[in-house]
């Protein structure tokens, strides 16, 4: 394998390595059972109505990255769309994506701000349940951005039955008694690709900061090939997160078509459930 060195300012999913490294480091389903909490959700709206082959019950995984929820299902035969705004992340889900949830997958590359974009491509447009897993929503930090994501997903939602389950991570959210954490750790440390053979991925320079309630993540990356020490790929990562207030999204959701159902404590979580508005016409 040739190898060629490259440099660049990213995220952690602009590249190969970096989705491996990604999925290195990033909440697993060895670290986090929320599919079992998925499966339950699945099989009581699944009861609300009869779903046939042709109008089955539809799952949007927004924010899917390699997979994780859906493969974490895959078990189940489930007609998924899973969307997320980096190729490189989707390749990579579609690449590990094996059996019965091969055949009954989409992976999509869209944004979470266009989902009635996305859906309106599908053959099968209207959505049972929506997912966005993990805190990701912690990633549309610019204003007005999660109220955009809950007016998308009500315009996707099926009428009267149709959920979306938003997780906050508890790590994301805002205490005024209590200083903000960052993950700084001193030094280099190095971590083995569970992909790539002789390749390792250097950390160093953690920096952190809180700005109003965007939290700014800094850290430098090497893509190194052990066997000659040579460095392949140099990323100067940085990323933007948005803290929240306790039940800032149920707030924030009045302003939008999107209406709060109810909220569901998990073990690091909080999943808050929507529907979309209901009018006359539907």
């Amino acid at each position: 394998m040739t190898l060629t060195f490259e440099e660049q300012s990213s995220d952690l999913y602009s590249s190969p390595y970096l989705v491996d490294y990604y999925d290195l480091v990033a909440p697993n389903s060895r670290s986090v059972d929320d599919a079992s909490f998925y499966w339950e959700v699945y099989q009581k709206l699944f009861a609300l109505r009869s779903p046939t082959p042709e109008d089955p019950f539809v799952i949007l995984d927004v924010g899917t990255g390699t997979g994780r929820v859906l493969h974490g299902l895959e078990s189940n035969a489930i007609n998924s769309e899973c969307v997320d705004n980096a190729q490189h992340m989707l390749d990579k889900a579609e690449m590990i994506t094996t059996g019965i949830l091969k055949n009954c997958v989409s992976w999509v590359h869209g944004s979470a701000l266009n989902l009635r974009e996305v859906m309106d491509a599908r053959k099968h447009q209207k959505v049972d349940l929506l997912i966005f897993s993990i805190g990701s929503i912690s990633h549309l930090y610019e204003s007005g951005q999660p109220e955009e994501f809950l007016n998308q997903a009500s315009k996707v939602l099926r009428p009267r039955t149709g959920r979306a389950y938003v997780s906050i991570y508890d790590g994301s959210l805002l205490n005024p008694n209590k200083k903000i954490a960052f993950h700084q750790p001193q030094g280099v440390s190095e971590l083995k690709s569970a992909v790539f053979a002789s390749i390792v991925y250097r950390e160093s320079d953690h920096r952190g900061e809180l700005e109003g309630n965007v939290k700014f993540l800094k850290f430098e990356l090497e893509v190194v090939d052990s066997d000659n020490q040579s460095v392949v790929e140099t990323n100067h990562i940085s990323m933007k997160m948005r803290q929240w207030l306790d039940d800032e999204l149920i707030l924030l959701s009045s302003e939008t078509d999107a209406c709060f159902v109810e909220s569901v404590r998990g073990a690091h979580e909080t999943f808050y459930v929507f529907k979309a508005i209901e009018t006359g016409s539907e």
